[in-house]
C-alpha cells in the first residue's frame, strides 16, 4: 500500500474511483429499491424501469456532449457547476422521499431530479479520464485506468450491501440526503487533482525547452448537432417502446428517425473519410494531414471500441437477472449471484490491470482470454430454463462471463487510453461507448423479447431467444475485435522493422 501511495496519491485515487463509480451507486440503488420507488410513486415494479432509462439516457448525452466541452481549461468550472447540481438534486429527491408531498409533486421532482442529477454525474467520468490522461508516466495511467475501470463492479457490488443495512434501516430519503455529500466531497478532491489550465510551472516548463503538447482541432459543430439528434431520437424511439410498445406507430415513428439520421451520419462520414484519404496523399511536411491525423481515432482503437460497444450487448445483467426473478428463485440467490459476479469482475480488472501494466505485450492474450470467457458464461446463460430454481450453475456462469468482461473492459479502456493520449477528444470515448453500449443492449434484448413473445413463444422460449441473441452479440463482436488486434500485431511488426 505505501508504494501504490507513492505512485499516486491517495486524493488522485479517490478522485478516480468516485469518477466512474458515483453514477453506478445511484443507478445500483434504483435496482435494488424498485419495490420503494413504484409504491413511492403510484406505479407497478416494471415500470420502475423507466427511471433506469431516464438515468442511462441523461448519462448517454452527457457522455455525448464531454468530448466537445471538456477541456483542460474548462474541467475545473465543469466539475464545479455538475459537482453542485448534483448535489443539491440528490438533496431535493431525498427531502420529498421523507417529506412525502402529492403524488404530482413526488413524480415531477423525481422526474426533474434524477434526469439532471445523471446528466451532471455522468461529467465526473470524463473529468476523472481527462485528469488520467494528463499524467506522463505510463504505469502510472494504466494503474488509474485499471481504478477508474473497476469502479462500476465495485459500486454495484457495495450498493446492495448499503441499501439492505444503511438505506433499510435510516430510510432511502435519508439515504440519499448523505449521498448528496459524495458530490461535494468530489469537488473538492478536483481542486487537488484538475489541471488548472495553462498554469505558470506549466508555461515555464515549455520555456525550458519541453515540447508543447499539439493543439488539437475540435469537431465542427455539424457532428456535434448530428450526434445530439442521433442520441435524442434513440432515447424518444426507446421510452416509446417501453410505454406504447415495439409494434406502435409512435414507436415505428421514432425507429424510422433514429435510422434515417444513422442513416446521414454514415454518410458525411464516408464523405469525411474520402476527403481524408485524398488529403493523406499530400506530402507528410504539409499542415493539412497533422490536423486531419489529430483529428482521427486510431484504426486499432476504432475497432476495438466497436468491438466494446458490442460486447456491452450481452454483458448487461438485466435479463439473465429478470429470468431468475421471474422463475421463482430465490432473493439471497439472485444476490449473492450478483455480488459475486461483481467481485469476479473486480478481481479480473485488477489481475488484468496489473499484468498489463507489467506486460504490455500480453494485451492480446488477455483480450482473446477475456473474449472466451464471456462466451464460455454467456453461453451457460442458454441452460437456465433446463435448470432447478436453486442450481450452482446460476453462480459460476455469473462469475465466469463476469471475469471475462472485467479483463475486456480494462484492456480495450487502457489501450484506447494510451493510443489516444495526444488527442483528449478520443480519450474520452470509451466513458460513452460503455454506457451507450450498455443502453442499447437493453433496449435490442427488450425489442427481441417483444417480437419472441408477438411470434407466439411463451415466456421461458422468450427468455431463451434472449440468451441466444446474446451469444450472437459476442460472436459478431469477435469480428472487430480481433481486426484491432491484426492492426495492431501489424503496427508493432512495422515498429520493430523501423527500429
Amino acid at each position: 500500500m505505501p508504494r501504490i501511495l507513492g505512485v499516486v496519491s491517495l486524493a488522485v485515487l479517490c478522485f478516480v474511483f468516485l469518477g466512474n463509480a458515483l453514477k453506478s451507486v445511484v443507478t445500483s440503488t434504483v435496482f435494488v429499491s424498485e419495490g420503494e420507488f413504484a409504491s413511492f410513486l403510484n406505479i407497478s415494479v416494471d415500470k420502475t424501469q423507466i427511471l433506469v432509462e431516464l438515468l442511462i439516457g441523461s448519462s448517454v448525452m452527457a457522455l455525448a456532449l464531454a468530448p466537445f466541452l471538456l477541456t483542460r481549461a474548462r474541467a475545473q468550472r465543469i466539475a464545479t457547476i455538475c459537482a453542485l447540481t448534483a448535489g443539491a438534486c440528490y438533496l431535493a429527491l431525498g427531502l420529498t422521499l421523507v417529506m412525502g408531498p402529492a403524488l404530482f409533486v413526488r413524480e415531477l421532482v423525481v422526474i426533474l431530479t434524477f434526469a439532471l442529477s445523471g446528466f451532471c454525474i455522468s461529467f465526473f467520468a470524463p473529468i476523472a479520464q481527462l485528469a488520467i490522461n494528463e499524467i506522463e508516466n505510463e504505469r502510472e495511467r494504466v494503474l488509474l485506468t485499471t481504478v477508474w475501470t473497476s469502479a462500476q463492479p465495485v459500486a454495484f457490488l457495495i450498493t446492495p450491501q448499503l441499501v439492505k443495512y444503511v438505506a433499510m434501516d435510516i430510510g432511502t430519503g435519508n439515504y440519499f440526503l448523505i449521498f448528496a455529500a459524495f458530490p461535494i466531497f468530489y469537488l473538492l478532491l478536483t481542486r487537488k487533482v484538475l489541471p488548472h489550465g495553462a498554469s505558470p510551472e506549466h508555461s515555464q516548463g515549455q520555456s525550458l525547452g519541453q515540447p508543447p503538447r499539439p493543439t488539437v482541432p475540435r469537431p465542427p459543430l455539424s457532428s456535434i448537432v448530428t450526434i445530439i439528434l442521433g442520441i435524442a431520437a434513440f432515447e424518444a424511439w426507446t421510452i416509446s417502446n417501453s410505454l406504447a410498445g415495439v409494434t406502435a406507430p409512435v414507436s415505428l415513428g421514432l425507429m424510422t428517425g433514429f435510422f434515417l439520421i444513422s442513416a446521414f451520419a454514415l454518410v458525411k462520414f464516408r464523405q469525411k473519410k474520402a476527403s481524408t484519404n485524398t488529403a493523406s496523399r499530400v506530402p507528410i511536411s504539409q499542415p493539412p494531414l497533422a490536423k486531419i491525423r489529430a483529428s482521427s481515432l486510431p484504426p486499432t482503437a476504432l475497432f476495438l471500441l466497436i468491438g466494446l460497444f458490442l460486447l456491452e450487448i450481452p454483458s448487461t445483467g438485466f435479463y439473465d437477472a429478470a429470468y431468475l426473478v421471474r422463475h421463482l428463485c430465490s432473493t439471497n440467490l439472485i444476490q449473492d449471484r450478483a455480488s459475486l459476479g461483481a467481485a469476479a469482475q473486480i478481481a479480473a480488472v485488477a489481475l488484468g490491470g496489473g499484468l498489463f501494466v507489467r506486460w504490455p505485450q500480453m494485451m492480446p492474450v488477455l483480450l482473446v482470454t477475456g473474449l472466451l470467457l464471456l462466451l464460455i458464461g454467456t453461453t451457460g446463460f442458454v441452460t437456465y430454463p433446463d435448470l432447478a430454481v436453486d442450481a450452482s450453475f446460476f453462480y459460476t456462469s455469473k462469475m465466469i462471463s463476469s471475469a471475462g468482461m472485467g479483463l475486456i473492459t480494462t484492456v480495450i479502456v487502457g489501450v484506447v487510453m494510451c493510443q489516444c493520449r495526444g488527442n483528449p477528444v478520443m480519450a474520452l470515448l470509451p466513458a460513452l461507448v460503455i454506457m451507450f453500449g450498455t443502453e442499447f443492449g437493453l433496449e435490442i434484448l427488450e425489442i427481441v423479447y417483444q417480437i419472441a413473445k408477438m411470434l407466439g413463444q411463451d415466456e421461458v422460449s422468450a427468455y431463451r431467444t434472449i440468451f441466444y441473441a446474446q451469444v450472437a452479440a459476442i460472436i459478431i463482436a469477435f469480428i472487430p475485435t480481433i481486426e484491432g488486434l491484426w492492426l495492431n500485431h501489424k503496427a508493432s511488426r512495422a515498429g520493430a522493422q523501423i527500429a
